[in-house]
């Protein structure tokens, strides 16, 4: 009896559920490119070891797509059948450093393993990524940080030394000791000129007045102490990334490049009815090491021949005050871009129009530029693959602050589904 009056109450509860469920409801819309750019763009991932942004885009497929994953730790899956067959590839991987040596007082060397520069990673934040978890430190400044950087600046406005000094070369703190009557310290007083506009000579990592020293601060004081936080030879460090919301529709932060093109691809993927797709092979793949050599493309384009490939990567655009127009010109905010000419690669302009038509046919806004760097589409080209870069505009490229407009992201992630629907 007790058993047929629970089975009772939980028929009605199930019907009450039902009829509250309006008729016919679509299902929770798939999460945006932008939304799921501001997830993945703060997932480690740096060139060499992206498994934690690997494990990120595998978990967001859904197991229907039958995603594959390789030693490398490049993810990709096949939809379709027949020619053509397109590929889409974006790079997960990013820049950063990695750890070189503990010293005896419990700091870091860092080893660059980048394209930033030196300059700017002075005094910021960062993260060693360690087997026991993230350790927060900060790049110590070289002894002559504030010098230096006071004199790059009065050289870049044609400023004139101060009193006293040497005339074409900007006073060091030896020669300005600080305010109040201080004497300068022992390192200050050795510290030499600087000419106006020019950045100190670089000296070895750790010594004072080496620029920059790549020498973190772990807020420990011996070697014993730094490697119980589990830090340890080998470990990737990263900038300490932060969300910078310019405006609702405006974002600045680290990694933009490349995980807007990833998160562009990811949205796609999830958006497509891939059900539908027919006539054609569609491959979307998430590759490692572009930054450092284009190694993940490479193994890729040992198993993978496509006829066409579009490389999904930023777009180095001039689209500041001081710059150059007349290269790199994508505005922020005018859509995506078409990258016509960039040193690894030329499109055909048949196919720059075919896309560029199939955009208007749609809608979309389009840009049609050229650009420095290299894509890794250009690695298929050997095999007989057309390669069309797809980008969106971006300023301060490898940078802590990578700037991208939302509009020009939907746009590419309108602009990848227009191509699987409609490519032939």
């Amino acid at each position: 009896m007790r058993k047929t009056t629970y089975g009772l109450l939980l028929l009605a509860l199930t019907l009450n559920i039902a009829a509250a469920r309006p008729q016919g409801a679509a299902p929770a819309p798939a999460a945006s490119s932008w939304d799921l750019l501001r997830k993945i763009v703060l997932v480690p991932g740096m060139s060499g070891q992206e498994g934690k942004a690997a494990d990120f885009l595998q978990a967001a497929l859904p197991a229907s797509l039958k995603v594959q994953r390789d030693a490398r730790n490049n993810v990709w899956f096949t939809a379709g059948e027949g020619k053509p067959h397109i590929l889409f590839v974006a790079h997960m991987d990013e820049l950063g450093y990695t750890v070189d040596k503990i010293m005896p007082q419990g700091t870091v060397l860092l080893k660059p393993y980048s394209s930033f520069l030196p300059q700017v990673s002075e005094g910021r934040a960062f993260v060693i990524h360690t087997a026991k978890g993230p350790v927060e430190g900060i790049i110590q400044p070289a002894a002559d940080y504030y010098v230096s950087q006071t004199a790059t600046t009065a050289g870049a406005r044609g400023a004139q030394p101060a009193a006293g000094a040497n005339r074409g070369a900007v006073p060091t703190q030896a020669a300005n000791p600080p305010q109040g009557g201080q004497a300068a310290s022992p390192a200050q007083a050795k510290a030499a000129p600087v000419a106006a506009g020019q950045n100190p000579p670089a000296a070895k990592p750790g010594a004072a007045g080496a620029t920059p020293g790549f020498e973190v601060y772990l807020g420990v004081s011996t070697e014993q102490e730094a490697r119980a936080l589990g830090v340890a030879e080998g470990n990737p460090v990263l900038v300490k990334k932060k969300l910078v919301d310019l405006s609702p529709d405006i974002m600045a932060t680290r990694a933009v490049d490349d995980r807007a093109g990833c998160a562009a691809l990811l949205a796609a993927a999830l958006q497509t009815d891939w059900s539908k797709v027919h006539g054609k092979t569609v491959t979307i793949a998430w590759d490692v090491e572009e930054e450092t050599g284009l190694n993940g493309a490479q193994v890729l384009a040992k198993t993978l021949k496509p006829d066409y490939v579009f490389a999904v990567d930023t777009f180095v655009s001039s689209d500041t005050p001081l710059e150059n127009k007349r290269f790199g010109d994508a505005v922020l905010g005018k859509g995506a871009v078409l990258r016509s000419i960039d040193t690894s690669n030329v499109t055909p302009k048949t196919e720059i129009r075919k896309v560029a038509k199939l955009a208007a046919a749609r809608g979309i806004p389009v840009q049609i530029c050229s650009s420095r760097g290299g894509n890794d589409g250009s690695v298929f080209v050997a095999d007989g693959a057309v390669d069309i870069p797809l980008s969106w505009p971006g300023v301060h490229a490898h940078s802590f602050i990578e700037k991208i407009v939302k509009s020009d992201l939907d746009a590419l992630t309108r602009l990848v589904m227009a191509i699987i629907e409609e490519w032939k």
